[in-house]
């Protein structure tokens, strides 16, 4: 589909607060990347099915309706075109538990929400340098 721009960060998260503070953090921090959206794990998958190149990072929530962060990623995983991609984990959860499954189903990386928009744009900033994002425009 030649809507979605090659390359781009992939987010799946219900939480529209969210989405728009994930926005407002890339605008700021790598605005280089673009960003697509989807309400879930389903609506993820959806997406990346129409999408014609390899996206550049997966970044998923875990709490999510229809199709979890846990078993979007399971999914992904268990998919060649996306055994290289990388997926970040970016939840409310600093579950060491959750932290541990994540890893076992082939995440990259975990990361907590942080609790403000100055800890966000260092979150930003950290997937920028460790994804190598800025290759990615």
């Amino acid at each position: 589909m030649d809507s979605y721009p090659a390359h781009a960060v992939f987010i799946a998260d219900d939480d529209e607060d969210d989405r728009l503070l994930l926005q407002y953090a890339f605008a700021q921090h790598s605005p280089e990347c673009q960003l697509v959206f989807a309400v879930d794990g389903l609506a993820l998958l959806e997406d990346l099915a129409q999408l014609k190149s390899e996206p550049c990072l997966i970044i998923l929530d875990l709490n999510m309706p229809r199709l979890n962060g846990f078993e979007a990623l399971q999914v992904l995983r268990h998919s060649s075109r996306y055994a290289h991609t990388p997926i970040v984990i970016l939840t409310t959860s600093s579950e060491a538990t959750d932290r541990l499954y994540a890893y076992e189903l082939g995440a990259n990386e975990f990361l907590t929400k942080p609790i403000t928009l100055d800890l966000l744009g260092q979150t930003v900033r950290h997937l920028r340098k460790a994804w190598h994002l800025d290759q990615c425009v």
